[in-house]
């Protein structure tokens, strides 16, 4: 990633399937039953969905079930970790054991501080350079709310957006609602998920770090039974023109 070459950041949490041999953890399921949790948490190919060229990206580049940077680091802070799926998960989607951590600050400090560092030093040079910065923060979501989820609403819509009282100015959302209602999408906000990341030393002190999360139904460009495509292209175009219409409003915002 260019160290904020532009003032707008796309982050990825959880593209990744990569899966290292490190120390830190034991696996406590056999590889077939880890590779069905790999597909059912993986935000399969929103590296891929979310490209823009007005953007930089930052993208975690290992399982959000080694360690999930969109967690806090803190599990006193993070609600997940009730159930397990703090920072370093410890059980599946359904609450089964599947991993046991014997080493948890290895585990951060390997996987999770230097993305995070990455995410502080970018919003640092953005500041520095534009004076103000805008994140994406992007996923995608299944279709049928998983038994961890927080909000178990049956029919989820096709697009979610997430958003903070204090990091996302009300235009950003009325831009994103406004051009997917127009595109024939679904939409709700804060629900099934909410909130958007900001770096922890700016969250809820700097307003000129302004984030949004967008949240893709995954129905909507994948099977989510064998992990193939499917009108990609077409839901491509749709979080693109997204992605050029947020771009756009927050540099007006800016200017």
């Amino acid at each position: 990633m260019n160290q904020a070459s532009k003032p707008i950041l796309l982050h990825i949490p959880h593209s990744s399937v990569h899966i290292p041999e490190a120390d830190g953890w034991e696996w406590l399921v056999d590889k077939a039953a880890l590779q069905c949790e790999v597909q059912v948490m993986t935000d399969h190919f929103t590296d891929e969905l979310f490209e823009s060229p007005r953007t930089d990206r930052l993208v975690a580049n290992v399982s959000r079930l080694v360690v999930d940077v969109e967690r806090f680091r803190d599990d006193a802070l993070e609600p997940m970790a009730e159930k397990g799926m703090g920072a370093a998960y410890t059980k599946t989607h359904d609450g089964q054991e599947f991993k046991l951590v014997y080493d948890r600050e290895a585990i951060l400090r390997q996987f999770y501080d230097p993305h995070h560092e990455a995410l502080e030093n970018w919003v640092d040079a953005a500041l520095t350079q534009h004076g103000a910065c805008f994140i994406i923060d992007c996923h995608s979501f299944p279709n049928k709310a998983l038994t961890c989820d927080l909000d178990q609403s049956p029919n989820r819509p096709d697009f979610c957006i997430g958003t903070d009282a204090f990091h996302t100015p009300d235009v950003l959302t009325i831009c994103a609602v406004d051009f997917l209602a127009k595109a024939g999408q679904s939409l709700w906000v804060n629900k099934p998920y909410a909130g958007s990341i900001v770096p922890l030393s700016r969250y809820q002190k700097d307003v000129r770090v302004a984030s949004i999360m967008v949240e893709v139904n995954r129905r909507l460009y994948m099977d989510e039974r064998d992990g193939t495509k499917q009108c990609f292209a077409d839901v491509t175009g749709v979080v693109g023109e997204l992605l050029e219409r947020l771009s756009a409003q927050m540099s007006r915002i800016q200017n």
